[in-house]
């Protein structure tokens, strides 16, 4: 390990650079080359340094575009130091080594946050000397170390002092990897930019480039010999890694699904009255809406199926309240493994924390932040690739066309919607029965995941009498995801209790499926949207 004899320091961002290049000079003897910005600060705070102007003997140029591109600059970074070829050229070119690079960037993704920022302005905050030095230092790491951030600057000096003024080569490739990281982010930043500045309207470009930085390691992943973390989009502001854990035990792969499953319900119900969503294996297994008692709304979301709720994730879109947590504590036959509220009654936190093993999230604003959450694309992973689409964050009524005889009343309409809603986020094939009281509207039997559109309806009826909601199955109104590709599923339903029924249309038999409906004297409504979820 060799000392380092001179660094060149050009930093944006100049948090820590006075008390870090001071250490460099006055305990290891480094001599500093800078740029104009950065020499200002270090003038201002007596650090001797030689001007790059200087160094180079070329002036800055191009309102200072021009700084580092130099062939003593560049040749002093790139030169290895073990090849008599590059060394005879040094000497030739009167190249002096540089054995430092402290530099981190233009601070591109903020400037093009502000609102209405001219495009020539976003040109001029993006970086070219600072990505062409730090690109050579990182290519060059066996010769140079390279700084490219803030936050290396305490363990940089721990590690100098350590070994007399030298830093190790594990440490210089973790640097040299971190900029070829960084590099990655700012390109794609900038491509994406420059993508949706001059194609605002495409929604999905010929080459999708994407970054992820990871959030944290999973318990597990989808089985407990498969490693697993979960990665936030570098560009998205908004997701799931704005929810706050507040206690538990390690959130695993198969709990970031259900967790996701249960966000992306309550956007879609919204914050209007108490909603409470239950979901096991990424699909609801009780839904509830009710106007002014969030304990009804739970218990009536659990009642739908209490066996399948266990070990489930519980969502709700309001503060959860301390009755709420008592109930959740004190009856045996629940055990919650994740359960997410905006916010937490203080009374609550302190009765829900004593389970040590439930994990809480508190997630705040995130539902008045659904159009932004939905700006991102929805990628799938398949072999070899990914499947990219826009979240289905539309309307689940595209349009209202009651195509029975009988008509809907209100309280039916609403109860249809719902029932719609709910089936959008079982597995396709669902079916979904709901019932309502004076206060709100509540599943009894969720179907999910069926090859067939009949045995999926049998399936959420036989669970709705299963579990008690036999009486309640009469009069009842019925959700499915996608047409009735025949009246038998409408004849089920109806055998079942439904007095009314919703579904896209669509079918080549739709004629034969209304005329049915109405020899039953069933309600039938096509919404003209589909809401399957693979």
């Amino acid at each position: 390990m060799k000392a380092i004899k001179r660094a060149i320091v050009s930093v944006f961002d100049k948090s820590g650079i006075i008390e870090f290049v001071k250490v460099l000079v006055n305990e290891f003897g480094v001599e500093l080359l800078s740029t104009g910005g950065t020499g200002i600060l270090l003038k201002k705070n007596g650090i001797k340094f030689t001007k790059i102007s200087e160094f180079t003997e070329s002036p800055e140029m191009f309102e200072g575009r021009i700084k580092t591109l130099h062939p003593k600059i560049e040749g002093g970074i790139l030169y290895r130091r073990n090849l008599q070829k590059d060394i005879d050229d040094a000497n030739k070119y009167d190249i002096q080594p540089i054995d430092m690079v402290i530099c981190n960037l233009y601070q591109f993704k903020e400037a093009i946050e502000k609102p209405g920022i001219a495009i020539d302005d976003a040109l001029e905050m993006i970086d070219i000397g600072g990505p062409t030095m730090i690109r050579a230092a990182a290519k060059n790491f066996p010769d140079v170390i390279v700084v490219p951030s803030p936050e290396y600057y305490d363990d940089i000096i721990e590690e100098l002092r350590k070994n007399k003024g030298a830093i190790t080569e594990r440490t210089r490739i973790i640097l040299a990897q971190d900029v070829f990281a960084i590099m990655a982010d700012y390109n794609a930043a900038i491509a994406n930019y420059l993508q949706k500045y001059y194609n605002p309207d495409t929604l999905l470009p010929n080459t999708l480039i994407k970054v992820y930085d990871k959030v944290q390691d999973c318990r597990y992943g989808e089985n407990w010999d498969q490693s697993a973390a979960y990665y936030k989009d570098a560009f998205i502001e908004n997701g799931l890694h704005n929810l706050k854990q507040l206690s538990g035990k390690q959130i695993s792969f198969n709990n970031y699904l259900d967790i996701d499953s249960c966000m992306q319900i309550l956007l879609d119900f919204g914050t209007q009255n108490y909603v409470t969503a239950i979901l096991k294996h990424t699909s609801p297994n009780g839904v509830a809406i009710y106007k002014k008692d969030q304990l009804l709304s739970i218990k009536k979301a659990f009642s739908t199926d209490p066996l399948s709720a266990f070990g489930g994730v519980w969502g709700v879109n309001k503060e959860l309240t301390k009755e709420v947590a008592d109930y959740i504590v004190n009856d045996e036959k629940i055990y919650v493994d994740v359960l997410m509220a905006p916010t937490f009654e203080e009374e609550a936190y302190e009765i829900l924390k004593s389970k040590k093993n439930l994990i809480l999230l508190e997630f705040r604003d995130f539902l008045e932040n659904k159009d932004n959450i939905y700006k991102n694309l929805e990628i799938r992973s398949v072999l070899g690739g990914i499947l990219v689409q826009e979240y289905d964050s539309k309307p689940v009524i595209k349009e209202w066309n009651v195509v029975s005889k009988k008509k809907v009343t209100n309280n039916e309409r609403e109860a249809l919607i719902f029932a719609y809603k709910v089936s959008k986020w079982a597995k396709s094939n669902s079916a979904c029965f709901a019932q309502t009281d004076d206060e709100g509207i509540y599943t009894i039997g969720i179907g999910a995941g069926q090859q067939s559109r009949v045995h999926v309806v049998k399936l959420a009826a036989q669970k709705a009498a299963e579990f008690g909601h036999q009486r309640e199955l009469k009069n009842s109104v019925m959700g499915t995801d996608s047409f009735f590709p025949f009246p038998d599923g409408l004849e089920v339903a109806v055998k079942a209790g439904a007095k009314a029924i919703i579904n896209p249309g669509g079918s080549i038999r739709d004629e034969a499926v209304i005329k049915r409906a109405d020899e039953l004297g069933c309600v039938l409504v096509f919404c003209g949207k589909r809401v399957f979820r693979h």
